[in-house]
């Protein structure tokens, strides 16, 4: 786990064991993965956006990383079913407006599973602490 996205972080830098505000790794792990789901969404509306692109996915953007900033939605359910979501929509946007180049083809952009397992294993891979030299606390 490393989650620093309140003002309540361990040490004022970061929870590493469990939140102080009580969110599990497994619900902050999800949350990293939603954020993964979230960038692939982007690439493909950033694609789309001078085709008349719906605004649902914008909406769906918004509501889902306000889901990861808030310190009252640690239901690992609630993330689990927006990473679904977002999935989905992402999928809508690739057949609607095509497949992104190999230099725009990130793994946030083509990664699938409907495997909640495949879930926790992935949000591990995506994870801040994933990010080359970001492996320990600032």
């Amino acid at each position: 786990m490393f989650c620093y996205q309140c003002q309540e972080t361990a040490k004022n830098q970061a929870c590493t064991v469990k939140g102080v505000c009580g969110k599990t790794e497994e619900t902050s792990n999800l949350q990293d993965l939603l954020v993964h789901v979230l960038k692939g969404i982007s690439l493909y509306a950033e694609k789309a956006r001078d085709k008349g692109l719906d605004k649902k996915y914008g909406e769906f953007i918004t509501d889902a990383l306000f889901a990861t900033i808030t310190n009252v939605n640690f239901d690992s359910d609630r993330i689990t079913s927006l990473i679904k979501k977002g999935l989905k929509l992402r999928e809508e946007l690739s057949q609607k407006y095509g497949n992104l180049s190999t230099n725009e083809a990130h793994d946030a952009a083509t990664w699938h599973s409907d495997n909640v397992q495949d879930f926790y294993k992935k949000a591990a891979e995506v994870g801040f602490l994933a990010i080359p030299n970001e492996t320990s606390v600032p």
